[in-house]
């Protein structure tokens, strides 16, 4: 029960102003409730607090937005803030909720699903930014989160990533540059992961993909493998008869062991696109997606990587470099591109395609 202490005097006087209609007043209301609420920090009882929450709620509803943004930031980063009235801040305009989707430690998990479900993409990716981000909180931002939000969440290394949020991610980074980086270099993902990314991204990421292969022991390596299995995807394009018919040859080629880079350059050369394109991904051991991706992009450098984990010899994978990246002045670049087949580590580039190669044989047996 308040008694008449002057404490109790000043709690009294908030419940007389909050029957004010007066705006002028009511100002002075808020100002009055938030220098009470930092003086008796420490010193409230239950009941104190919850009226001063009441009270806070009750006139920050018809403030104006710029007094609601100062209010907000005022309370952003106070442990024992108002619940309630934090929580009607964090579903206002994004100018307003920010500071408390940001920083706010008194947002419950229950208000920050609410948010990311119903709220504004931006809201959405402040909510990702936050210091800690529980798995539950992580897996409804990217359900409902655009790119944005997800390059956000993929980036905070606060943020509690489930296997499946993973997988999601590599999917769309797959079709979204701007995730490239945030992907690759997130820490905990799974090796298996980071490698399905390899003929995504561009040199200097691939170089980051291929020093964390160099870096794990076998055990783990194979385990990663192991992985791999469960994320196959199925070769497309074997419906139609042509695609039946190149699989059939280049099968029947590696029977006969005539199936060699010599024989790819001549399927190129007879405008047996599809022949070329199933050789290559039998002899590198990558499957028809990739290697018609990598040929897709004329992506020389993944090109050469996947020829020489093959061991097709330089001259070979010049030719073959000359004819799939066939601009106009493909031919005066033979020498670069020689260059860049003697840069690939062939035992980085064996390690690499491993991945690739346990996708390809899973697929098979589909």
């Amino acid at each position: 029960m308040v008694g008449a202490s002057p404490q109790n005097s000043r709690f009294a006087k908030l419940i007389d102003l909050a029957k004010s209609n007066d705006s002028e007043q009511r100002r002075i209301l808020l100002r009055e409730c938030t220098d009470i609420f930092f003086q008796t920090a420490g010193g409230r009882n239950t009941r104190e607090s919850a009226l001063l929450d009441d009270v806070l709620r009750i006139v920050a509803a018809e403030m104006q937005e710029s007094v609601l943004s100062e209010l907000s930031n005022t309370f952003a980063s106070t442990p024992d803030a108002p619940a309630g009235l934090i929580r009607d801040l964090a579903i206002r305009s994004f100018e307003i909720a920010a500071p408390i989707l940001l920083h706010s430690p008194a947002l419950d998990e229950q208000t920050l699903l609410q948010v990311v479900n119903h709220q504004s993409q931006e809201h959405i990716k402040a909510v990702a930014q936050r210091p800690i981000v529980s798995e539950n909180l992580s897996e409804a931002i990217v359900n409902r989160g655009d790119d944005h939000a997800l390059d956000a969440l993929v980036r905070n290394e606060g943020a509690r990533l489930t296997r499946p949020v993973m997988e999601v991610a590599v999917d769309r980074a797959q079709r979204n540059t701007a995730l490239h980086e945030a992907v690759v270099t997130r820490r905990d993902l799974p090796l298996d992961l980071l490698n399905e990314m390899y003929f995504t991204v561009e040199k200097q990421l691939r170089q980051t993909i291929m020093e964390r292969n160099a870096a794990v022991d076998p055990a783990t390596l194979d385990a990663a493998l192991a992985k791999a299995r469960n994320r196959v995807r199925k070769s497309v394009g074997e419906s139609n008869a042509e695609a039946r018919a190149a699989r059939i040859f280049i099968q029947a080629k590696k029977n006969t062991g005539d199936l060699n880079a010599r024989l790819l350059v001549s399927l190129y050369r007879e405008a047996k696109q599809t022949h070329f394109l199933y050789g290559l991904a039998e002899m590198t051991q990558v499957d028809q997606d990739t290697a018609a991706d990598i040929l897709q992009r004329q992506d020389i450098d993944a090109l050469a990587m996947i020829c020489r984990a093959a061991n097709i010899e330089r001259p070979l994978f010049v030719t073959i470099a000359v004819m799939c990246c066939g601009d106009d002045d493909a031919m005066a670049r033979a020498e670069e591109f020689g260059r860049m087949y003697n840069a690939v580590p062939i035992e980085a580039a064996q390690r690499a395609i491993r991945f690739f190669k346990v996708r390809k044989t899973s697929a098979a047996a589909l």
